[in-house]
């Protein structure tokens, strides 16, 4: 079987004709995999960013259609659809899902490397597609660092966390004034990261108070999620507006032009610091050291560990959230 499967990735290997060889050695740019989520994506920004600058541009990035909008905020990368019939030199994948090994081996490219965080994640068929597979574990690393220091292509300076340029005024949802606001993105893909409604309303109604603010909330259209939010709304008050199902590009816009974006551990807390806004991001089970990059107006609060040593959200208190909070106005 595994001598079947290595005769068919040879055939498929272009870097066996040494005239196309040449040929792609010779063309600009690269290619870089990528089927995470949106926080993720967002990590991955100074990596692409170093092979841009190394291969020259364009970085035609394979990821999710639905993060078209996220690359347009990236300077010299764009997004490539289907299946690239131009060659380029070299090939990055950043992930182990099966999409991204298939779009990896069909694609035209001189060298291919992956570059995964977790030994666990290698497949058998990772060895046959992939010039190299790099491993090197990312332990208590921030993820934006791990890629970027793992990535074999020269850089022309040191690691800088991720970086957006702003999205455009026409990108602001229609309905939204002018009054300045916080942004709150109460809820992520694992529903364990989410805090409860009672004590969110509590941290918000004192912020009210204090500042004067008016809070705009965002979530994805999961059943859950939006029952979480309205939740949150009919315990705060009306100084809280939902905007639920906003399309991604109003999410942008909400990011990059909020006083603060509170949030737990997800893409808004990863968009605020590549847009320099400031924000508060709440951390349960998921490990600060991989998911934060300490930064001057970005601060985090982790929630206590329970008897079993597994740090969970509605162990964490209102009081702890708002003396954290009151850090970011200051």
């Amino acid at each position: 079987m595994g001598g079947h499967f290595s005769g068919v990735f040879g055939v498929l290997e272009i870097g066996r004709n040494s005239a196309i060889r040449k040929r792609l050695k010779n063309m600009p740019g690269c290619y870089a995999v990528f089927h995470k989520q949106l926080g993720d994506l967002v990590l991955l920004e100074p990596t692409l960013s170093k092979i841009r600058d190394y291969h020259g541009a364009p970085v035609g990035c394979m990821t999710r259609r639905g993060h078209t909008p996220l690359l347009r905020l990236i300077p010299g990368v764009y997004s490539q659809r289907g299946i690239p019939l131009r060659g380029r030199s070299h090939l990055y994948c950043f992930d182990p899902l099966n999409k991204s090994a298939i779009r990896s081996l069909l694609s035209r490219a001189r060298v291919k490397i992956c570059v995964l965080p977790e030994q666990r994640e290698a497949r058998w068929f990772h060895r046959h597609i992939f010039r190299e597979l790099l491993v090197p574990e990312l332990g208590d690393k921030y993820v934006a660092e791990y890629f970027w220091m793992n990535t074999p292509a020269p850089a022309s300076g040191s690691f800088r966390p991720p970086r957006l340029t702003s999205p455009p005024e026409r990108w602001k949802p229609p309905q939204l004034g002018d009054d300045p606001f916080i942004l709150l993105n109460p809820t992520s893909g694992w529903r364990q990261k989410s805090w409860l409604p009672d004590r969110w309303a509590q941290t918000l109604a004192t912020l009210r108070r204090e500042t004067g603010l008016s809070f705009v909330m965002t979530s994805a259209s999961v059943d859950w999620q939006l029952q979480h939010c309205r939740e949150i709304q009919e315990k705060a008050g009306s100084f809280v507006r939902n905007l639920a199902n906003t399309t991604l590009e109003h999410f942008l816009w909400l990011c990059s032009r909020a006083q603060a974006v509170f949030s737990v551990d997800g893409a808004a807390s990863h968009l605020a610091c590549a847009f320099g806004v400031k924000g508060l991001t709440l951390f349960g089970p998921t490990s600060a050291s991989n998911w934060h990059y300490p930064s001057p107006g970005s601060f985090l609060v982790q929630a206590p560990p329970s008897k079993d040593r597994v740090c969970r959200l509605r162990n964490l208190s209102g009081e702890a959230v708002i003396d954290v909070a009151r850090q970011v106005f200051q």
